[in-house]
Protein backbone atom coordinates (compact mmCIF):
# COMPACT_ATOMS: atom_id res chain seq x y z
CA UNK A 1 0.00 0.00 0.00
CA UNK A 2 1.41 3.43 -0.91
CA UNK A 3 2.18 5.65 2.06
CA UNK A 4 -0.61 8.07 2.93
CA UNK A 5 0.48 11.46 1.67
CA UNK A 6 -2.65 13.61 1.87
CA UNK A 7 -5.72 13.95 4.08
CA UNK A 8 -8.98 15.14 2.53
CA UNK A 9 -11.73 16.47 4.77
CA UNK A 10 -15.32 17.10 3.82
CA UNK A 11 -16.61 20.32 5.37
CA UNK A 12 -20.28 20.41 6.31
CA UNK A 13 -21.32 17.91 8.97
CA UNK A 14 -17.77 16.51 9.04
CA UNK A 15 -15.29 19.14 10.22
CA UNK A 16 -18.18 20.64 12.16
CA UNK A 17 -21.72 19.63 13.01
CA UNK A 18 -24.63 21.98 13.53
CA UNK A 19 -27.38 21.67 16.09
CA UNK A 20 -28.35 25.35 16.20
CA UNK A 21 -30.03 25.86 12.83
CA UNK A 22 -27.36 26.57 10.21
CA UNK A 23 -28.33 23.63 8.03
CA UNK A 24 -32.00 24.50 8.45
CA UNK A 25 -31.36 27.98 7.07
CA UNK A 26 -29.26 26.66 4.18
CA UNK A 27 -31.93 24.09 3.38
CA UNK A 28 -34.62 26.74 3.41
CA UNK A 29 -32.60 28.84 0.98
CA UNK A 30 -32.12 25.83 -1.33
CA UNK A 31 -35.86 25.25 -1.36
CA UNK A 32 -36.65 28.94 -1.82
CA UNK A 33 -34.31 29.28 -4.81
CA UNK A 34 -35.63 26.08 -6.36
CA UNK A 35 -39.22 27.20 -5.93
CA UNK A 36 -38.60 30.55 -7.59
CA UNK A 37 -36.38 29.21 -10.38
CA UNK A 38 -38.78 26.43 -11.36
CA UNK A 39 -41.94 28.43 -10.58
CA UNK A 40 -43.44 25.63 -8.52
CA UNK A 41 -45.17 25.32 -5.15
CA UNK A 42 -43.29 24.92 -1.88
CA UNK A 43 -44.36 21.29 -1.67
CA UNK A 44 -43.13 20.59 -5.19
CA UNK A 45 -39.85 22.39 -4.52
CA UNK A 46 -39.34 20.23 -1.43
CA UNK A 47 -40.10 17.07 -3.41
CA UNK A 48 -37.66 18.08 -6.18
CA UNK A 49 -34.97 18.97 -3.67
CA UNK A 50 -35.27 15.63 -1.84
CA UNK A 51 -35.39 13.67 -5.09
CA UNK A 52 -32.27 15.34 -6.48
CA UNK A 53 -30.33 14.94 -3.24
CA UNK A 54 -31.22 11.28 -2.82
CA UNK A 55 -30.62 10.47 -6.50
CA UNK A 56 -27.57 12.54 -7.40
CA UNK A 57 -26.01 13.51 -4.07
CA UNK A 58 -26.83 17.22 -4.25
CA UNK A 59 -29.76 19.36 -5.33
CA UNK A 60 -27.37 21.22 -7.62
CA UNK A 61 -26.51 18.06 -9.56
CA UNK A 62 -30.16 17.40 -10.30
CA UNK A 63 -30.79 20.98 -11.35
CA UNK A 64 -27.85 20.83 -13.75
CA UNK A 65 -29.11 17.60 -15.28
CA UNK A 66 -32.74 18.61 -15.74
CA UNK A 67 -32.52 22.39 -16.03
CA UNK A 68 -29.24 23.39 -17.70
CA UNK A 69 -30.76 26.76 -18.56
CA UNK A 70 -30.62 27.84 -14.90
CA UNK A 71 -27.83 30.03 -13.49
CA UNK A 72 -26.21 27.54 -11.14
CA UNK A 73 -23.67 30.08 -9.87
CA UNK A 74 -26.55 32.27 -8.72
CA UNK A 75 -27.94 29.21 -6.93
CA UNK A 76 -24.63 28.46 -5.21
CA UNK A 77 -24.10 32.04 -4.11
CA UNK A 78 -27.67 32.41 -2.83
CA UNK A 79 -27.85 29.24 -0.76
CA UNK A 80 -24.51 29.97 0.93
CA UNK A 81 -25.34 33.60 1.77
CA UNK A 82 -25.76 32.88 5.48
CA UNK A 83 -24.28 34.52 8.56
CA UNK A 84 -22.42 31.55 10.02
CA UNK A 85 -21.37 33.46 13.14
CA UNK A 86 -24.92 33.10 14.49
CA UNK A 87 -24.52 29.35 14.55
CA UNK A 88 -20.88 28.28 14.97
CA UNK A 89 -18.20 28.73 17.62
CA UNK A 90 -14.41 28.34 17.29
CA UNK A 91 -13.16 24.75 17.61
CA UNK A 92 -9.90 24.68 19.60
CA UNK A 93 -10.01 20.90 20.13
CA UNK A 94 -10.27 20.33 16.39
CA UNK A 95 -7.45 22.81 15.82
CA UNK A 96 -5.27 20.84 18.23
CA UNK A 97 -6.15 17.51 16.63
CA UNK A 98 -5.34 18.74 13.14
CA UNK A 99 -2.01 20.02 14.47
CA UNK A 100 -1.14 16.50 15.59
CA UNK A 101 -1.73 14.92 12.19
CA UNK A 102 1.61 15.03 10.31
CA UNK A 103 0.35 15.12 6.72
CA UNK A 104 -0.77 17.74 4.20
CA UNK A 105 -4.49 18.45 4.36
CA UNK A 106 -7.17 19.84 2.05
CA UNK A 107 -10.89 20.49 2.21
CA UNK A 108 -12.95 18.64 -0.40
CA UNK A 109 -16.50 19.97 -0.36
CA UNK A 110 -19.62 20.04 -2.49
CA UNK A 111 -20.11 23.65 -1.39
CA UNK A 112 -18.15 26.69 -2.61
CA UNK A 113 -14.73 28.04 -1.67
CA UNK A 114 -15.96 31.23 -0.01
CA UNK A 115 -18.22 29.17 2.28
CA UNK A 116 -15.39 26.81 3.19
CA UNK A 117 -13.06 29.73 3.85
CA UNK A 118 -15.54 31.53 6.09
CA UNK A 119 -16.32 28.43 8.12
CA UNK A 120 -12.74 27.19 8.56
CA UNK A 121 -11.57 30.68 9.52
CA UNK A 122 -14.38 31.05 12.05
CA UNK A 123 -13.59 27.63 13.50
CA UNK A 124 -9.92 28.64 13.74
CA UNK A 125 -8.61 25.86 11.48
CA UNK A 126 -8.10 27.49 8.08
CA UNK A 127 -4.29 27.44 8.43
CA UNK A 128 -4.24 23.63 8.40
CA UNK A 129 -5.47 23.28 4.82
CA UNK A 130 -3.22 23.71 1.82
CA UNK A 131 -6.10 23.72 -0.65
CA UNK A 132 -9.87 23.87 -0.90
CA UNK A 133 -11.45 21.75 -3.61
CA UNK A 134 -14.97 23.04 -4.09
CA UNK A 135 -17.75 22.17 -6.50
CA UNK A 136 -16.56 24.71 -9.06
CA UNK A 137 -13.04 23.28 -9.01
CA UNK A 138 -14.38 19.90 -10.12
CA UNK A 139 -16.49 21.30 -12.95
CA UNK A 140 -19.73 21.30 -10.93
CA UNK A 141 -19.68 17.48 -10.88
CA UNK A 142 -19.80 17.03 -7.14
CA UNK A 143 -19.13 13.99 -4.98
CA UNK A 144 -19.78 11.10 -5.62
CA UNK A 145 -19.27 11.73 -9.36
CA UNK A 146 -16.06 9.89 -10.40
CA UNK A 147 -14.93 13.01 -12.26
CA UNK A 148 -14.75 14.95 -8.98
CA UNK A 149 -12.30 12.45 -7.50
CA UNK A 150 -10.28 12.33 -10.72
CA UNK A 151 -9.84 16.12 -10.68
CA UNK A 152 -8.73 16.19 -7.04
CA UNK A 153 -6.26 13.33 -7.41
CA UNK A 154 -4.85 14.87 -10.59
CA UNK A 155 -4.39 18.23 -8.86
CA UNK A 156 -2.60 16.52 -5.97
CA UNK A 157 -0.61 14.33 -8.39
CA UNK A 158 -1.32 11.33 -6.19
CA UNK A 159 -2.98 7.93 -6.60
CA UNK A 160 -6.13 7.34 -4.62
CA UNK A 161 -4.31 4.89 -2.37
CA UNK A 162 -2.13 7.73 -1.08
CA UNK A 163 -5.13 9.72 0.18
CA UNK A 164 -7.76 9.48 2.90
CA UNK A 165 -11.21 11.09 2.73
CA UNK A 166 -13.26 11.80 5.84
CA UNK A 167 -16.92 12.48 5.01
CA UNK A 168 -20.33 12.24 6.65
CA UNK A 169 -22.02 10.65 3.61
CA UNK A 170 -21.55 6.96 2.89
CA UNK A 171 -22.78 7.65 -0.65
CA UNK A 172 -19.83 9.98 -1.25
CA UNK A 173 -17.34 7.64 0.35
CA UNK A 174 -18.43 4.82 -1.94
CA UNK A 175 -17.33 7.02 -4.84
CA UNK A 176 -14.04 7.71 -3.08
CA UNK A 177 -13.44 4.00 -2.51
CA UNK A 178 -14.04 3.34 -6.21
CA UNK A 179 -11.21 5.80 -6.89
CA UNK A 180 -8.94 3.89 -4.52
CA UNK A 181 -9.12 6.49 -1.75
CA UNK A 182 -9.12 5.34 1.88
CA UNK A 183 -12.40 6.16 3.60
CA UNK A 184 -13.54 7.20 7.07
CA UNK A 185 -17.22 7.85 7.71
CA UNK A 186 -18.00 10.55 10.27
CA UNK A 187 -21.59 10.05 11.45
CA UNK A 188 -23.30 8.99 14.67
CA UNK A 189 -24.16 5.31 14.66
CA UNK A 190 -22.23 4.65 11.45
CA UNK A 191 -20.56 1.33 10.72
CA UNK A 192 -17.74 0.22 8.45
CA UNK A 193 -18.69 -1.54 5.22
CA UNK A 194 -16.88 -2.97 2.23
CA UNK A 195 -16.44 0.59 0.91
CA UNK A 196 -15.95 2.30 4.27
CA UNK A 197 -12.80 1.29 6.11
CA UNK A 198 -13.68 2.94 9.42
CA UNK A 199 -16.54 4.84 11.00
CA UNK A 200 -16.61 7.30 13.90
CA UNK A 201 -19.34 9.30 15.55
CA UNK A 202 -17.41 12.59 15.64
CA UNK A 203 -14.43 14.04 13.80
CA UNK A 204 -12.32 14.11 16.97
CA UNK A 205 -12.64 10.33 17.24
CA UNK A 206 -10.90 9.89 13.89
CA UNK A 207 -7.43 10.90 15.13
CA UNK A 208 -6.14 7.44 16.15
CA UNK A 209 -7.45 5.89 12.92
CA UNK A 210 -5.72 8.51 10.80
CA UNK A 211 -2.49 8.10 12.74
CA UNK A 212 -2.60 4.34 12.14
CA UNK A 213 -3.09 4.90 8.42
CA UNK A 214 -0.21 7.36 8.35
CA UNK A 215 2.00 4.71 9.97
CA UNK A 216 0.95 2.23 7.32
CA UNK A 217 -0.98 0.00 9.74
Amino acid sequence: MPQIQHLLFDLDDTLYTDETGLFVEVGARIQDWTQRALNVSQDEAERVRNHYFNTYGTTMSGLLRDHPELDIDDYLDYVHDVDITKYLDPAPELDAMLSRLPAPKSVFTNSITSWAQRITRHLGIRHHFERIFDVRAVGYRSKPDPHAFEVVLSALDLPGEACVLLDDRAFYLEGAAAAGIHTILVRKGARATSAIEAAVGHILEAEPIILQLLKGD
